[in-house]
């Protein structure tokens, strides 16, 4: 089973991905990991890889016969799109994943929650302008999505998360 988890930043992603993974004994991957390598001494609190070598990683994943991706769904990824057997789309109105990126931002100051990066201001304003770049279309991801409508799940809600959720407690049983 191959299945990547995509949608904007607060939208709940990391969180499914983990409940699922737990759920159908299948490993799950962050492709921020992937992408970033802790760093402290820069502003961000981690750094990119190389190019090679995050293709490297990532090929390594999607190459396995079963995963479990999470991820903004960047360009450099596309190729997951092609091989996953489902594509879940979390796409929770604005004003959850404001509330979210706000609720995130200060447990991580509070160090209530562990993150890969610095939780600075610059941070939070970051994490505000891909909300809204991913609301606006800017990041490309529904055009990409587009091609793979045949394998979409959309959920819109925490009410459809559960569903979901529910829906995959009936496949890891009869597994």
């Amino acid at each position: 089973m191959k299945i990547y988890i995509v949608g904007a930043v607060a939208s709940g992603k990391s969180t499914l991905a983990i409940q699922l993974s737990e759920l159908i004994g299948v490993p799950y991957y962050a492709l921020d990991e992937v992408v970033h390598i802790p760093d402290k001494s820069t502003v961000w609190g981690n750094r990119k890889r190389e190019v090679e070598e995050r293709d490297r990683l990532f090929n390594t994943i999607i190459n396995q016969s079963n995963w479990l991706i999470e991820d903004t769904g960047r360009a450099c990824f596309e190729e997951a799109f092609k091989v996953a057997d489902s594509i879940v789309l979390i796409e929770l109105p604005p004003r959850i994943r404001n509330y979210r990126i706000i609720k995130r931002w200060v447990n991580q100051r509070l160090g209530l929650e562990i993150c890969s990066y610095k939780p600075s201001v610059h941070m939070l304003r970051s994490m505000f302008k891909w909300s809204k770049e991913y609301e606006m279309g800017r990041d490309g991801l529904k055009l990409r999505l587009s091609l793979y409508k045949n394998k979409l799940i959309i959920l819109r809600s925490n009410k459809d998360i559960k569903k979901f959720i529910i829906s995959h407690k009936t496949i890891s049983i009869n597994h």
